[in-house]
């Protein structure tokens, strides 16, 4: 089966490249000109297919044979411009959908964000629940407008299955774990009321496992699946656990959210106002992670799709500070 992977040289393309090369697939990988290919060391067996989603031109003749695409490219991000934001979020997942049908490509899966639910603070939030609309939120209504716009597609001229991730983490996580590790290794990190709130990670191995089943299985075209591993884990206990991997104290400092949420509103404006692009310590869209619990179901993914995650939250915590520990020379 010949496959083609958007934003194959992130985090989770790589991976899922990796695990689709190791079974023996023909995989292509869509990488923009200017790409970093660090993950991509050791997987000459790829092909690679120079691309940038948000022109259209640049992907023709990237799908040619292709039997599936999974759509991973996007902007994941808590901060930046909503031009950009939806330039690849919403019209990028058009010109994808487009080039697939025009090639003739049988099968999109497409990789949204349980985000696109609003962090409503529920636990086991279903794939049928309403999404509550964030307007101030780029990523939040960029994303939910691209899975939208991708699954209008669905029966015409393609099959079309979509997975909402919740917070990625992993070996080569270079966005949350590369980030949170040195905070808590300073001993700058506090929770929001203690760290009480029920969370939603989703190990590497288990989101790509959920993916290529979505690629493969009859009963996916048409659906949404949430992706989670299957632990109920509080912040308290996920941050406790790095901790211990790293050998660090744990966090003793807490924020009651009723005052995080003002703050991250406060420094957000000032932020904002000073016209800075970086993205503050503190933000709107980090506290409204942490505040309340969310956490989301996966009985329709074990159901239809017979996902089974193998690994525990726990044992993802342990590889992952592995790993960190050695990027970061701190030892074995």
């Amino acid at each position: 089966m010949k496959v083609l992977v958007t934003g194959a040289n992130g985090f989770i393309g790589s991976n899922l490249c990796k695990h689709l090369i190791r079974d023996r697939h023909s995989v292509a990988g869509l990488v923009r000109p200017s790409g970093e290919r660090t993950f991509l060391e050791g997987l000459e067996p790829l092909a690679i297919k120079q691309g940038d989603i948000t022109e259209p031109e640049s992907l023709k003749n990237t799908m040619a044979e292709v039997s599936i695409v999974y759509n991973v490219a996007g902007y994941s991000s808590d901060w930046g411009p909503w031009a950009t934001f939806r330039r690849v979020n919403v019209e990028g997942v058009r010109n994808v959908m487009e080039a697939a049908r025009e090639a003739g490509v049988k099968r999109v899966v497409h990789i949204s964000s349980v985000s696109v639910y609003g962090f409503p603070g529920k636990t086991n939030v279903a794939e049928d629940t309403p999404f509550t609309p964030r307007p101030d939120d780029p990523y939040i209504t960029t994303k939910a407008e691209g899975e939208r716009l991708a699954m209008s597609y669905n029966g015409k001229g393609l099959e079309v299955a979509v997975i909402r991730p919740a917070g990625v983490y992993g070996p080569n996580d270079r966005t949350t774990t590369l980030q949170l590790a040195p905070v808590l290794l300073a001993g700058k990190f506090a929770h929001v009321d203690g760290g009480r709130h029920i969370m939603a990670p989703v190990y590497i191995d288990n989101l790509v496992q959920i993916i290529r089943r979505a690629g493969e299985s009859a009963g996916a075209p048409g659906q949404a699946f949430n992706a989670v591993d299957d632990d109920m884990v509080t912040w308290r206990e996920f941050i406790e656990w790095m901790c211990t991997d790293l050998a660090c104290p744990t966090p003793r400092l807490s924020v009651p959210g009723r005052l995080a949420w003002p703050l991250s509103v406060l420094v957000e404006n000032i932020t904002k106002a000073f016209g800075k692009k970086d993205s503050p310590l503190i933000n709107k869209y980090r506290v409204r992670v942490v505040m309340r619990d969310s956490h989301y179901s996966t009985e329709k993914a074990k159901k239809l799709l017979g996902y089974r995650p193998r690994v525990s939250t726990r044992e993802g915590m342990r590889r992952t500070i592995s790993w960190y520990r050695q990027y970061a020379g701190l030892g074995s």
